[in-house]
């Protein structure tokens, strides 16, 4: 009962990889985040990586690692997830016609530093599928286009045609807020989810595709038709309802874009099942889409998915998702 209450946002949290890696950095132990970061599969290692990059404690360790070891593409990559998401601090969520000149000008600044730590990185590792995912981007925040975003994507994909960061990112820019359209990345989100192996989380690009969709179309119920709901039965059950699927870092994204897809497609029961995975573990992402944060916007729709009252969504319900003193939220 007690994980139908709790929140849980940080990102390290439910990873014991993560949680050891945030150990020895505020250690400041170099050397201990190399091994942790190496002892992790591609798609995880490039995870770990963005993690580190996002993390408070980070400072100047990554850049002086890199000045000590100019061929270190680990060290590469946390400085360049580190200034991207300086520079998309500074930009914020907002639609482009929201943000101002002088806010355009630091982003733009940031991702140009980013851009001349991967250019480095990647002369020294072009095998490093983690500084591509983070080339991929540069390149969507710069404007770069399309055609350099597919260029990118295929140099990944090369090394790793499976590697979801990668994918998730070219998604992004496949979209058309980024100069894509909603055919191609639709496109791309089933090509490549199905040619992932069963129980991999990839099936989830496609919900992805939804979420971005219900995001800037509102009003149009895309969730709610047959094909969405087909859709994201199929994606499911190539993934995170398959047995081979492995709570690996990053299952958390995954399972809470499908608890909000399903929440929204009304598949109740389908949604409980990915919240009864979940347990108290939430993400920024999907659920800061939502006004109201992402903690909020989790904890309502867990809500209604359980009916904590007993039955379908009521009063009782509805006080718990207004009360905030029900609910214990730790980031930590």
């Amino acid at each position: 009962m007690l994980d139908r209450l709790v929140v849980r946002l940080s990102p390290s949290a439910p990873y014991p990889e993560a949680r050891a890696l945030v150990k020895v950095l505020a250690a400041g132990d170099w050397a201990g985040c190399l091994q942790i970061i190496g002892e992790a599969d591609a798609p995880a290692r490039t995870e770990l990586i963005a993690l580190l990059g996002r993390h408070r404690r980070l400072h100047g360790l990554a850049a002086r690692a890199l000045t000590a070891d100019p061929e270190d593409s680990v060290a590469a990559a946390a400085r360049a997830f580190q200034l991207i998401h300086q520079g998309w601090q500074i930009r914020g969520q907002a639609r482009a016609r929201h943000v101002s000149e002088r806010q355009f000008e630091m982003f733009h600044r940031y991702l140009a530093e980013a851009e001349k730590v991967l250019h480095a990185g990647l002369t020294h590792a072009a095998h490093d599928t983690a500084l591509w995912t983070a080339a991929l981007t540069t390149a969507r925040g710069l404007g770069m286009g399309l055609e350099q975003a597919r260029y990118r994507y295929g140099s990944l994909a090369a090394f790793d045609p499976h590697h979801l960061p990668g994918q998730l990112q070219l998604v992004q820019q496949l979209c058309p807020k980024w100069g894509g359209d909603w055919a191609e990345a639709e496109e791309f989100a089933r090509t490549a989810g199905r040619a992932a192996p069963d129980g991999a989380p990839n099936a989830m690009l496609i919900v992805d595709v939804y979420l971005e969709k219900w995001l800037e179309q509102p009003g149009v119920r895309d969730l709610s038709t047959a094909q969405a709901r087909a859709d994201l039965r199929e994606a499911a059950d190539r993934s995170v309802r398959h047995p081979a699927f492995r709570r690996t870092v990053g299952w958390v994204p995954v399972v809470n874009s499908f608890a909000m897809a399903f929440w929204l497609a009304e598949e109740h029961a389908a949604a409980k099942q990915m919240f009864a995975m979940l347990g108290p573990y939430a993400s920024e992402f999907p659920w800061a889409y939502h006004r109201g944060g992402a903690a909020t916007a989790f904890r309502r729709a867990r809500v209604r998915a359980y009916g904590l009252s007993g039955g379908p969504t009521s009063a009782v319900d509805a006080l718990l998702v207004a009360t905030s003193a029900l609910t214990r939220y730790v980031k930590g």
